[in-house]
């Protein structure tokens, strides 16, 4: 015991200092379940029965409140305050803590003074975006300050999001697992309709006058709509909205209770809230992605304005004043977010804006602050990991914001594999994937499960992927933590996960094997009919299409690809097991795909990228000659003819392949091809057709629902496969007839006011011109506007010139910062880089903050326009903040026209 972590956490009198404490305890206690844990409190406060309720000591110290004029207690404070520091120091001493954290509240003063005198290092949470008294002086020398919103004005302050109570937490787990059956069971006890949309109305424990009123005056057109309201009024209350809904037609749906102690089942069916801004409301509804009307306190600091500030410039909520919200502001804005069918986008639109910039790991973020201050005290611990979150650096290091890894001086946690030889399946054991949430290693673990494998993995935050992979077989952890590889026989990495991740380090001090994710899926592919696909830019569309296509000529295919790919027949994921050919993205970035030994190779393009890799363009075609070189004996290499690189391969090794009984095959739309791939043209139901006419057969004509000439090669590629694999020309064309896209390759994210938003992935500018170029076809009439953030600070710098030209095709641009993902700032690359390298003056404009970026895209754009939302980044995120902006200033506008006597159509987009 003596070598168990100690620490002590103090934070009371409020639930908002109370919870937080207890969830940073609880995660806490389950990483180092023999860790000393104390809580200091008052014996007044909200702590002195939900600290005992969980477990936990609590050690008392006397309430000492701060004066923040001068009063009596001026003269009464000194002495206050030393019997106070007094008690603290006693409760660190009794425990011997390492570690004082603290939550703000009367008895935070205390503990980081008696810490200060003590030398135990302190860590500071702060709740608010504006800061108590308390956590102001904590702040000045803490070890660590970590912070619920950006812009917190705290010395260090690093943003982890709020640590969700316990309830709040498995809500957020049973929602993503089991979403229907969560809110039926929440219905039931509440005694409310599980399929009517369902409109929660709080004022916290006491209510509030104001809204209970103008929500109540506002019920018969709320019901109106078919939807429930549950009605929260504040103990004493209720009467006054009872009798103001009483008489109102369909009032059996209108449920009003003073107050529910478990709240968790009014967020499970809830689907819009009105409410007060309070941080611990804000940040639980964000988390769970739950639309709201946010509605702050008249008084006070003006804290809850700014607490609700952030998921608001999302388009995640609304905010009105409590002057403004009368029955008639609600009339006039709720109904529509609680509508059903085609208008109820609107309330979808917005949860998907708040779950964007909801934290869901909070209390494992500040834990793992805590844990660095536990540094050398902690044997066999993840002391030195990083927080399990999605955004925020730990102090001192550069956290991936995909995988939460932190990197170390010894870069990535495996090299990538060159050509070693695939790793049987049977000596894997029990797997474990760190990062098991990316796109790439999320189609791996499935897989590995379906074929017998005992298969876990962790992920930094619980992302949309996770769901699925609990579905399949799959043991998934939120959070990176050295306990997870105790009981494991094979580590599986991505080229993101540093060395220093809690789950390598502990993997390697095991002697476990750590295989790189191309290895994994090599070990996937060993002994079958493998489709490898390659190139800078196309492989996850044409690895997709010859996966779809495979799957309707019944060949039974399995497929890894990374992204989520969609047939006529519905989507069909990223990964699918089969006994049928193999079909894999294969990625270059890294030199991972020199891993496989395919039966049939595709190259795309072998156009300059990845340079931070490589070094140089020579390196990367060299190794695009390594791959063509892993290709089976009787197999086949497709390479693109248009494309200069390409071609270049196919000079260098197709004698040689040849002479290894392996045939080459070229497309496009040159000459000298052998596929030549005609101009894709659209036809009266909404398809583009495409003539494919191969040297050595007849022409087949494809009826593709994917626009562009890029597309185009994309299926000659995949339509040259299939018959290799053995499907029948014509067979091949229906079958690529049949797909339907990929997430986030021109993946349509809704229309408002006439203006199309559509998602797209392209992050090279050979990508981007083949975007706009396909965009310009779609458009017609309109305009193409375009949102791009650039992905890496290298290929920024590197390409920015080209980026610039390829906008130029685009009417309007909007550039937001550079999305770092696996690098860290370069001085002076910045997105300002391409936004300025676009050649026609006026048309593109540097907007470094990503929602304001989106937000100008939306003033600017007008009925009939084309949207482009395009990088690699968390742009994806922003066509919901787009689309929810063009819909508020739809409602301006209406609001106008009827103040005026216009008509509805008065509100549309100019």
């Amino acid at each position: 015991m003596a070598d168990a972590p100690a620490v002590l956490l103090a934070g009371g009198g409020t639930a908002g200092h109370v919870n937080p404490l207890l969830a940073v305890a609880d995660e806490l206690r389950r990483r180092h379940p023999g860790a000393r844990l104390s809580v200091l409190g008052t014996a007044e406060g909200l702590e002195a029965r939900l600290v005992p309720e969980h477990g936990y000591p609590l050690a008392v110290v006397p309430r000492v409140p701060l004066p923040r004029r001068p009063t009596a207690d001026w003269f009464r404070l000194p002495g206050r305050l030393r019997a106070a520091v007094a008690a603290a120091e006693s409760a660190i001493d009794a425990i011997g803590a390492q570690v004082v954290v603290g939550f703000g509240g009367y008895v935070a003063t205390p503990a980081y003074l008696a810490a200060r005198r003590r030398g135990v290092p302190v860590v500071v949470h702060e709740q608010n975006a504006r800061p108590g008294l308390a956590n102001r002086l904590g702040a000045r020398g803490a070890a660590a300050v970590a912070v619920t919103f950006p812009g917190t004005p705290l010395p260090g302050a690093q943003v982890t999001g709020l640590p969700l109570r316990r309830p709040v937490q498995d809500l957020v787990h049973a929602r993503a697992t089991d979403p229907v059956g969560t809110r039926r069971a929440a219905a039931a006890v509440l005694g409310l309709d599980p399929d009517a949309p369902t409109l929660l109305v709080t004022g916290g424990s006491l209510g509030a006058v104001s809204v209970n009123r103008a929500v109540s005056g506002a019920a018969a057109d709320l019901l109106a709509t078919g939807a429930q309201v549950l009605h929260l009024t504040g103990r004493g209350k209720d009467a006054e909205v009872r009798a103001a809904v009483a008489a109102v037609p369909g009032a059996e749906r209108y449920h009003v209770l003073e107050y529910l102690t478990a709240m968790e089942h009014a967020l499970a069916v809830a689907d819009v809230v009105v409410a007060r801004a309070g941080a611990g409301t804000v940040c639980e509804l964000a988390a769970l992605g739950i639309p709201a009307v946010y509605v702050p306190l008249p008084v006070g600091n003006g804290e809850q304005r700014l607490n609700a500030a952030p998921v608001v410039a999302a388009g995640g909520g609304v905010l009105v004043d409590d002057a403004e919200l009368t029955p008639d502001w609600v009339r006039a804005h709720l109904p529509v977010l609680l509508a059903t069918g085609d208008a109820g986008e609107a309330r979808l639109r917005m949860g998907a804006a708040a779950a964007g910039v909801g934290v869901r790991d909070g209390a494992a973020r500040v834990a793992a602050l805590v844990e660095a201050q536990l540094r050398g005290h902690v044997p066999g611990g993840v002391a030195g990991g990083s927080p399990a979150g999605d955004a925020t650096p730990v102090v001192g290091t550069t956290q991936d914001p995909v995988t939460g890894a932190v990197p170390p001086a010894t870069g990535p946690a495996v090299p990538h594999p060159g050509t070693r030889g695939a790793v049987a399946l049977a000596d894997l054991g029990r797997v474990h994937l760190v990062g098991v949430g990316g796109a790439g290693m999320s189609a791996i673990a499935p897989l590995l499960a379906a074929r017998g494998l005992a298969v876990s993995g962790s992920d930094a935050h619980d992302g949309p992927a996770l769901a699925g992979l609990r579905a399949a077989g799959v043991h998934v952890h939120v959070g990176h933590d050295a306990a997870h590889v105790e009981d494991v026989d094979s580590l599986v990495v991505s080229s993101a996960v540093r060395a220093s991740n809690p789950e390598v380090v502990r993997a390697r001090a095991r002697g476990l094997p750590v295989l790189h994710r191309s290895e994994a899926l090599a070990s996937l592919m060993a002994g079958r009919d493998a489709v490898a696909v390659a190139g800078a830019h196309g492989k996850t569309t044409t690895s997709a299409m010859i996966a779809t296509a495979l799957l309707h000529a019944g060949a039974d295919p399995a497929f890894a690809i990374g992204g989520v790919v969609r047939s006529a027949g519905g989507t069909l994921g990223g990964a699918r097991h089969g006994d049928g050919p193999f079909v894999a993205e294969a990625d270059e970035s890294d030199g991972s795909f020199l891993a496989y030994e395919p039966l049939v190779a595709v190259v795309t393009n072998v156009e300059p990228d990845h340079l931070d890799h490589y070094g140089s363009r020579e390196a990367f075609e060299d190794a695009f000659v390594h791959f063509a070189g892993r290709i089976r004996p009787g197999g086949l290499l497709v390479a693109c003819g248009d494309d200069p690189g390409a071609s270049r391969l196919v000079a260098r090794v197709g004698a040689e392949l040849r002479g290894r009984d392996v045939d080459v095959v070229t497309y496009g739309v040159g000459q000298g091809v052998d596929v030549h791939v005609g101009a894709s043209r659209p036809t009266d139901d909404g398809r583009w057709e495409v003539v494919l006419t191969p040297t050595d057969g007849e022409a087949v004509t494809l009826h593709l629902r994917v626009p562009g000439a890029h597309n185009a090669l994309d299926a000659a590629a995949a339509w040259c496969v299939l018959r290799r694999l053995g499907v029948a020309p014509a067979a091949a064309a229906a079958g690529l007839d049949d797909f339907a896209g990929t997430g986030r390759r021109f993946e349509d994210r809704g229309t408002v006011a006439g203006v199309r938003v559509v998602d797209d992935y392209a992050h090279h500018p050979t990508e981007v011109a083949a975007l706009l170029t396909a965009a310009r076809q779609v458009a017609g009439e309109g305009r193409v506007v375009a949102l791009f953030q650039p992905h890496l600070y290298s290929r920024t710098r590197t390409f920015a010139t080209e980026f610039g030209t390829a906008f130029d095709l685009a009417d309007v641009v909007v550039v937001t910062d550079v999305y770092a993902a696996r690098e860290d700032p370069a001085p002076g690359v910045t997105g300002g880089l391409v936004a300025d390298a676009v050649p026609t003056p006026g048309k593109a404009r540097f907007v470094p903050d990503r929602v304001a970026a989106a937000h100008a895209v939306a003033e600017l754009a007008r009925a009939g326009d084309l949207v482009l939302t395009v990088g690699a980044g968390d742009v994806t995120e922003l066509g919901a903040v787009v689309l929810a902006a063009l819909e508020q200033r739809g409602a301006r506008g209406r609001d106008e026209g009827a103040a005026t006597g216009g008509t509805a159509a008065d509100g549309a987009l100019p």
